[in-house]
């Protein structure tokens, strides 16, 4: 029940945080694994912009988050959040970070045990 709680509050934000006239997004979800997600574009004609991460962990927990971009192999931090007793963690860029082909999102978490959902949109 949280967990759709949060997922609806989210797609508020979203809706409220994009332009109008803006392209519809779509949301990936990810297991967190070893705590490290990389979300690439292996696409070469087209781009993609980050519109929300949201990190949902399994039970209150304390760590840290990070949010970076990786372009022509240079990393650029571009969120990064320290957390204590949260179920969940909301990273909204405050600027438009375009994907084109070969670039990446990388998400990384202190805390393993939950998912990752990435919100994206077409640019």
């Amino acid at each position: 029940m949280r967990m759709g709680v949060v997922s609806l509050c989210l797609g508020l934000l979203v809706a409220w945080a994009r332009p109008s006239g803006a392209a519809e997004g779509f949301t990936d979800t990810f297991d967190l694994g070893d705590g490290t997600v990389v979300v690439s574009n292996g696409q070469a004609n087209s781009s993609w912009v980050t519109v929300a991460v949201m990190l949902q962990y399994a039970g209150p927990t304390t760590g840290t988050a990070q949010v970076s971009r990786v372009s022509q192999g240079v990393s650029v931090v571009l969120g990064r959040r320290v957390f204590t007793n949260v179920t969940s963690v909301v990273w909204v860029p405050e600027g438009s970070y375009s994907y084109g082909f070969g670039d990446a999102l990388v998400v990384w978490s202190t805390e393993t045990d939950g998912v990752l959902q990435v919100t994206r949109r077409g640019d």
